[in-house]
């Protein structure tokens, strides 16, 4: 699964998320429902050091999308893969300007960007893009009602302010190929995955070493792997001692290149 395949089916998973009326029973999804602004995004994000304050308690359509980030990447490289370079992030307007002073916001959709809505010239309003089709976006937004929602829009819609690109993918190299995600209905996702091998860089080589990770599969000096994106002679090992397992009587495949029928077995075997 991809990076932004990761968001994305996280934010689904939270649709139906009601805000509280008080701090208590904030891990049930419909239960103390009101209009306090009280959420498990926020506790969770406080918990692990975000922003410059605790966010509890205040509006949190900003606060949803960074704790999905934090859920599928963690905080540092949650936060990195955000843009965000500085305690700022609760609010709409700090959000986009940490993707507009990296580049990296227009007016072009891609499954698995932030989107911002405005009102009268000033960032509202904010959520993450689930699916494209045609001039419709849809999205999954937090504080929409007072709950987690899922909604479309028209690119026409002056409501629609612009996206900002997390980063996903750029760093991937030519060898590694570059995942791309489409989704029309929600969680249909379709996810291509390249080759990657030594010498391989970015989010598909992340992929692989959190499923060698994931498996306790070592190099040949019994290191964990490193989830670092970089794919060297640490990875090639494990990957090779993966393979082992995965194809034992075919040593043909015990060349440590992530291919096709690697990846294919990985992801559909392996658990």
């Amino acid at each position: 699964m991809s990076n932004a395949a990761q968001v994305v089916t996280i934010a689904l998973a939270e649709v139906g998320y009601k805000e509280k009326a008080t701090n208590a029973s904030l891990d049930l999804a419909t239960a103390n429902a009101g209009t306090g602004n009280w959420t498990k995004y926020a506790r969770d994000l406080w918990n692990a050091g975000y922003y410059n304050g605790n966010k509890n308690g205040y509006a949190w359509c900003d606060v949803f999308v960074d704790w999905v980030f934090f859920k599928a990447f963690g905080k540092t490289e949650g936060q990195l893969t955000e843009c965000q370079t500085g305690t700022l992030g609760a609010a709409c307007p700090y959000s986009a300007g940490y993707y507009k002073a990296q580049g990296r916001y227009d007016k072009t959709p891609k499954v698995g960007d932030q989107v911002f809505f405005q009102q009268g010239g000033a960032l509202v309003h904010t959520g993450i893009v689930v699916g494209v089709s045609g001039s419709t976006i849809t999205c999954v937004e937090g504080n929409a009602s007072n709950m987690v929602k899922k909604t479309s829009y028209s690119l026409a819609n002056t409501y629609v302010a612009g996206f900002g690109h997390p980063k996903y993918t750029e760093e991937t190299d030519d060898s590694a190929g570059v995942i791309e995600v489409t989704a029309n209905t929600g969680a249909q996702i379709t996810v291509t995955l390249g080759t990657v091998q030594s010498g391989s860089t970015g989010a598909q080589v992340k992929t692989v070493q959190r499923i060698l990770y994931a498996r306790g599969i070592r190099d040949n000096a019994g290191k964990v792997i490193a989830v670092d994106g970089s794919f060297g002679p640490s990875t090639k090992q494990a990957v090779i001692k993966l393979q082992k397992s995965l194809f034992p009587s075919a040593s043909k495949e015990w060349d440590g290149v992530v291919g096709a029928k690697t990846w294919d077995a990985m992801l559909n075997k392996l658990w």
